[in-house]
């Protein structure tokens, strides 16, 4: 089996919304979306008890891996071919003289064995929680528009905590090998090839902004999607101080030819790793 890595790249999508208009989103917004059923239950509270403590623009990321498998091979079939009548008792195919059966129901046939020239083609692309390492649709932000980024290593937008990865690319390429590679029961297989089309890390933008609720000495942080103006309340509170910005190139797109034991699972096939383009362009 051959497995081609191809490029490895970084982007940036474009923000739809600024920091400003999502600070001004929420602000309309907050009570509602921090209160939710205790607000229901004990009257809706007033906006002017929600204080704004801290605003964290940031750029959280995802995979996206994409692969064509290619592989053709050749494989033993019996055809069962059935006759017009049971007063057959022979059938002469090319020269070859078969036997005919007859099943308990009276059915007459006789039997072929040939070889199927096989070829399949598959194509699959996959999006990764880049912090989990999860398959999750990301799909929803691939129609956006986005700039590479040239040098990953000095990415660092004025006043954006970039949220580093905590998954690399080995690791999601692994996983998605593990569901494309299929066995095939085959007599002989010519070729066997897997092509890594894409490895892409794609950094879109999230705004949060963390309230105290004054009345009840608690705090609480709301997120919108920098993309789609999607608000909720956060997952995650401000990661700047506790995760270490920190991108490069060598860390997070570790694909070589000398990763074949790691990224193809299980150790039965035999596998050579090629690097299609040299990588990272700066």
């Amino acid at each position: 089996m051959d497995i081609n890595l191809g490029s490895e790249r970084a982007y940036h999508f474009v923000p739809q919304f600024t920091l400003e208009i999502a600070r001004d989103r929420i602000e309309q917004k907050k009570a509602n979306l921090i209160a939710g059923t205790v607000g229901a239950l004990f009257g809706r509270p007033k906006a002017e008890e929600f204080q704004m403590v801290s605003v964290e623009n940031r750029l959280e990321s995802f995979w996206t891996v994409s692969v064509a498998v290619h592989t053709a091979y050749d494989r033993n079939k019996s055809y069962t071919v059935p006759l017009s009548g049971a007063e057959i008792q022979q059938v002469t195919i090319l020269g070859q003289d078969l036997p005919v059966t007859t099943s308990p129901k009276g059915d007459v046939s006789f039997s072929l064995t040939g070889v199927e020239h096989c070829v399949e083609e598959r194509q699959a692309s996959y999006t990764y929680d880049s912090m989990t390492g999860e398959k999750a649709d990301f799909s929803k932000y691939l129609s956006f528009p986005k700039t590479e980024i040239a040098d990953l290593e000095q990415f660092a937008p004025t006043d954006i905590f970039v949220v580093p990865p905590q998954v690399h690319a080995t690791a999601v390429v692994r996983q998605m090998l593990a569901e494309v590679i299929k066995p095939v029961k085959a007599l002989v297989i010519h070729e066997e090839r897997v092509d890594v089309e894409a490895i892409d890390l794609n950094f879109r933008p999230v705004y949060v902004f963390e309230y105290e609720w004054t009345t009840k000495a608690k705090k609480v942080s709301l997120e919108m999607d920098g993309m789609t103006g999607d608000i909720h309340t956060a997952t995650t509170k401000k990661l700047s101080d506790h995760l270490k910005s920190m991108l490069t190139r060598d860390v997070l797109f570790d694909m070589t030819a000398d990763a074949a034991a790691l990224i193809v699972p299980g150790g039965s096939i035999a596998v050579r790793v090629v690097k299609m383009v040299t990588g990272y362009h700066k």
